[in-house]
This record gives C-alpha cells, sequence and structure tokens, in this order.
C-alpha cells in the first residue's frame, strides 16, 4: 500500500512539474508577443481621414468648391513600425476629383516608407454654376436675365457645367432648358443671331428720341457685336449692334 502511495506522490509531483513547466513557457511567450508588439503600430482611421481632407483642399480644381467627403474606406492598413507617421496620398488617374474616389496612400515612418495602402471615399462636390432663370426654348438666344449663379452640388457634371454666365450671353439653346436646371456647355451653342439678308428693325435712341427704321443684315453676327445693315429708307450701308433675332441697334 506504501509503494502504491509512493508511486501516486510521485506521479502527482511529475504533473505539477509538467504544468508549471507550460505556465512558464506561456508567460515567457506572452511577454515576447508584448514586446514585439510594442515594436508595431495601427496606423488609425482619423490620420487617413485628416490626410486626405487636406489632400483634397489642395488639388487646384477643387479650390472654389465645396467638398463633403463620406464613407471613407482604406485597404492595406498594415502594422508599421513605431515612430512618427506621414501619410501622402497620390492621385492615380486624370479624372475630375468627385463621386467615388480612390487614391494612393504611401505611409511613412520618421520619412521611410513603409507601407502602401489604398483610401477610397465618396465626395460630394458643391460649387456655384450658372442655371437657367427661366424656361429656355430651344433656339432662344441667351441674355444675361436668363440666367442665373446658385450652389448646386456637381458630382455627376463636373465637366459639363458652366462657371461663368456671362460668356454664354448670345448663345443660342441647342434644347430646351427648364427653370432651375443647370446650364450645361452640350445644351447651348455659339450661332450667329442674325445671318446675311435677313430682315432686322434698326433701332436708333437718342434721349427721348425713339426712332426704328427696317433694315438689312449684310453679315452673319453674333449677339451683341457690330454689323454692316443696309438702312431700308434711304439704301445706305450703317453699322449697328445685334440685340436679337430681329433687332439691331445704332448707338449714338
Amino acid at each position: 500500500m506504501n509503494k502504491v502511495w509512493q508511486i501516486g506522490f510521485l506521479l502527482l509531483f511529475l504533473w505539477m512539474g509538467m504544468t508549471l513547466s507550460w505556465e512558464l513557457n506561456r508567460a515567457v511567450a506572452s511577454e515576447n508577443a508584448s514586446q514585439s508588439g510594442q515594436s508595431d503600430q495601427t496606423v488609425p482611421l482619423e490620420l487617413f481621414r485628416q490626410a486626405f481632407e487636406e489632400f483634397v483642399s489642395q488639388q487646384p480644381d477643387l479650390k472654389s468648391s465645396e467638398a463633403v467627403i463620406s464613407r471613407l474606406k482604406v485597404v492595406r492598413n498594415h502594422p508599421v513600425p513605431a515612430g512618427e507617421v506621414d501619410i501622402q496620398l497620390l492621385r492615380t488617374n486624370n479624372r475630375p476629383l468627385s463621386r467615388y474616389v480612390r487614391v494612393k496612400a504611401v505611409v511613412s515612418v520618421d520619412g521611410i516608407p513603409a507601407n502602401n495602402a489604398e483610401v477610397s471615399a465618396w465626395l460630394d462636390v458643391f460649387e456655384s454654376v450658372v442655371c437657367a432663370a427661366r424656361d429656355l426654348p430651344q433656339g432662344h438666344v441667351l441674355k444675361s436675365r436668363d440666367l442665373c449663379v446658385e450652389r448646386r452640388n456637381i458630382s455627376k457634371s463636373m465637366d459639363e457645367v458652366v462657371r461663368d454666365a456671362g460668356p454664354l450671353v448670345g448663345f443660342v439653346a441647342k434644347h430646351t432648358v427648364r427653370k432651375g436646371d443647370m446650364v450645361k456647355h452640350w445644351m447651348v451653342e455659339k450661332k450667329p443671331v442674325v445671318t446675311r439678308g435677313d430682315q432686322v428693325t434698326i433701332l436708333v435712341e437718342s434721349g427721348l428720341l425713339r426712332v426704328t427704321i427696317p433694315g438689312m443684315v449684310l453679315d452673319d453676327g453674333f449677339a451683341g457685336e457690330t454689323v454692316a445693315v443696309e438702312n431700308g429708307m434711304s439704301n445706305k450701308k450703317i453699322f449697328a449692334r445685334v440685340i436679337d433675332e430681329v433687332t439691331v441697334r445704332v448707338d449714338i
């Protein structure tokens, strides 16, 4: 019986020794892992967001715009060595920055490149653009009162919108444009308002005096341009400024 107890105590001692060894090895491994973790860091998403906001604000094609960033994501944000982190974002194409945007992110630590990540986000761009102040039928010659400038989300059509109303005066609407619609380049065309041979009214104003004379256009002309016109009463050639399709004006 004593022999059995001795064997039992021996087995218990061996088991306790093995258990202690396992615990010691696990503690050492945990300590090594902890020390290893101290040498690496994961770059916070907020740093990528700050870098992306600064990147967007520095783009020449967005200088006069208000950009609203949403749905920002980072791909391949691998751990990097401990140290001061700097993120440089680079465009991968020449397309306008709007709607879904994806850029390369070079992550450096203490000035040394440590990782190449990728940042993507949804970008809504708001800008002051030219809109129709009233319904503009097809063939209508645009005047300043036909146009207004409003702040709009142009993310879907950055290359098509018009930002300055002035140069559009005298252009012709190629299609019907509804009141409130953004005026886009393809909607209008520069087309002579009057052409050689057109019958027009020559308007002469001086103070309270206002005289209208029938005439015929001798040159093609755009709105605001000066063209040669034949006076229908004297048959003499005079020069007048094109007002619209049926009116030219002699400036005195």
